[in-house]
């Protein structure tokens, strides 16, 4: 039995044995630097990604609170009142400028801090709107029979 374990024991040293240093290395890339490039930028992809998904939805949520400022009845109310305001103000210019009885070629009237002015020569209707801080806006519609033919 002793010849038995010497001889498994002087095989087991016979035999040669490799070994290599022992490295240690850092697994991240932020302190080895290998594929560090490819790092930043996959950070960077995400970090952009997050802010423009919280920049989006902070703007439809801006958006939401307006339309649904918009669709109330009151605010519903007011745009109507003024949509028949100014259609009104519309059918009276009109009645000034074409009815037979009382046609007027020039006119002014003030109206919500601003003044309206329209003149015309028989060909053109111009209109100058100018609001309270002063800034003008001009509308010239031509007079004609629109391509009508007249019996």
């Amino acid at each position: 039995m002793k010849r038995t374990i010497l001889a498994l024991s002087v095989l087991l040293l016979a035999t040669s044995v490799q070994a290599t240093e022992m490295v240690w290395q850092f697994n991240n890339p932020s302190f080895s630097g290998m594929g560090y490039s490819s790092h930043t930028m996959t950070i960077y992809t995400q970090e952009l990604s997050r802010k423009l998904a919280l920049a989006a939805e902070k703007k439809a949520a801006e958006i939401k609170a307006e339309n649904e400022a918009k669709n109330t009845t009151m605010a519903r109310f007011v745009a109507n009142l003024e949509s028949r305001i100014y259609n009104e103000l519309a059918r009276q210019i009109t009645e000034k400028l074409f009815e037979g009885v009382g046609t007027q070629v020039n006119g002014n009237f003030g109206f919500n801090g601003g003044t309206i002015s329209y003149t015309s020569d028989g060909t053109v209707i111009t209109l100058n709107i100018t609001d309270d801080a002063g800034n003008i806006t001009t509308v010239t519609v031509p007079i004609g029979d629109f391509g009508w033919i007249q019996p």
